[in-house]
């Protein structure tokens, strides 16, 4: 039987990485889907990929998120990273960290072989073993147009949408949410048995419950706090981009109810020893935050219900610079955005809208699109645009014609 051991609860500002944010100075990527070598030198604000779709707009995104969270944001499997017909894929950063003047390179490598695809990350040429000891070096905040199917699509995406915010702000959620699913799949494997006798079962359920109330509680308790911390800022950047005419809300919704100031390792404890009896019937675990899901709301309409494709992008761009926001009042500075074809289906107004609140609130960001008409910075505010074709990085400094 496995067992997790207890943590202490922990709060963001104890549990974040809160040193300083890496200004990106620079990005090298080798063998890394279609890129098979390319070089991007970042501004200190907007950085934007231009070109048509297929060049490998995207990709650099992905290497940069890579390196910031060691995972891909489009595969759970790191094989397709890697350049077809190669062994090897390579992305390394240079950023300097402002506050002490000091440059860090960071190196992620992706090692293919026939039976898998190995990843090994390197800090300042030292090898770092523990994901969470590389996790948040390179803080990064992601939008990509996948985001808009979290509104309509089912609750588990929502519920990974917002523990990738968490995992940004917290590196204990990471554990934490790896600990519940272990002693979840446990709990599951005991309701199915039917072998067992009844006692020795009941007893490994109730172990099995104190774990997932324990991890369970904390998990509840952040995705709940989140959405509160970030309820007031969401609205007001939604009404921001797409104006005041219908209000937007977020809250969480729990199968167990809302806390109301309870505790909720108590609350979870209570309430998988009352669905136990219910669980074994189904021989699955039917409360905890596995089943939880959050609701965003315009003016009285359940957003993934009434909202169009331009207000569900808008929603999802609000809640991201919300967690801007957010992470920046955490930290002091604000993390690396990156946008993936941000501005498609808004109007010309709202487009507008949304890159004044960037102007207003990014630090440093970049971005992708098909054109660069699309991206409604005005002349002089610090902006370098690069062509990706076929594969191959171009730099070119200047906005190329705003034309279309």
């Amino acid at each position: 039987m496995s067992c997790v051991r207890s943590r202490a609860p922990t709060t963001s500002a104890s549990s974040c990485r809160c040193g300083s944010d890496l200004q990106l100075q620079h990005l090298s990527i080798r063998e890394f889907r279609n890129l098979s070598a390319g070089e991007v030198h970042f501004g200190p604000r907007f950085t934007v990929l231009h070109g048509h779709n297929g060049a490998g707009k995207t990709n650099v995104l992905e290497a940069l998120y890579l390196v910031a969270t060691l995972r891909s944001f489009r595969s759970a499997d790191f094989s397709p990273l890697v350049r077809q017909g190669q062994s090897e894929a390579r992305v390394e950063i240079t950023g300097l960290d402002a506050r002490v003047g000091i440059s860090s390179r960071l190196v992620v490598q992706l090692i293919r072989s026939e039976r898998q695809t190995r990843r090994v990350a390197q800090a300042d040429g030292k090898l770092v073993r523990s994901g969470l000891d590389f996790y948040g070096r390179l803080r990064a905040i992601l939008f990509t147009p996948e985001d808009l199917g979290v509104l309509r699509g089912a609750p588990t995406g929502r519920r990974q949408f917002l523990d990738r915010v968490l995992f940004a702000r917290e590196r204990t959620h990471i554990s934490d949410v790896q600990d519940y699913e272990k002693l979840l799949r446990s709990r599951n494997r005991v309701l199915r048995d039917e072998e067992g006798s009844p006692r020795t079962r009941d007893d490994l359920l109730a172990t099995y419950e104190v774990g997932l109330a324990e991890v369970g509680g904390r998990i509840w308790t952040r995705r709940s706090r989140l959405l509160t911390d970030l309820h007031d800022r969401f609205a007001a950047a939604f009404a921001g981009i797409h104006g005041r005419s219908l209000p937007a809300t977020v809250q969480y919704v729990s199968k167990v109810g809302a806390l109301d100031g309870r505790v909720a390792q108590e609350v979870l404890a209570d309430a998988l020893r009352d669905s136990r009896r219910h669980d074994l019937v189904r021989g699955t675990t039917t409360v905890g935050p596995h089943r939880d899901d959050f609701d965003m709301q315009l003016g009285e309409q359940t957003a993934s219900n009434f909202a169009s494709q331009g207000q569900a992008r808008a929603l999802i761009l609000a809640f991201k610079i919300a967690e801007l926001q957010a992470a920046r009042e955490l930290t002091g500075e604000a993390p690396l955005l990156l946008l993936d074809d941000v501005s498609s289906e808004l109007d010309p107004e709202r487009s507008a809208q949304l890159f004044t609140a960037l102007v207003r609130e990014a630090g440093q960001c970049v971005l992708t699109t098909t054109a660069p008409h699309f991206i409604g910075l005005e002349p002089g505010q610090d902006c370098r645009y690069i062509k990706v074709t076929g594969g191959r990085i171009e730099a070119s400094g200047a906005a190329p014609s705003n034309g279309p």
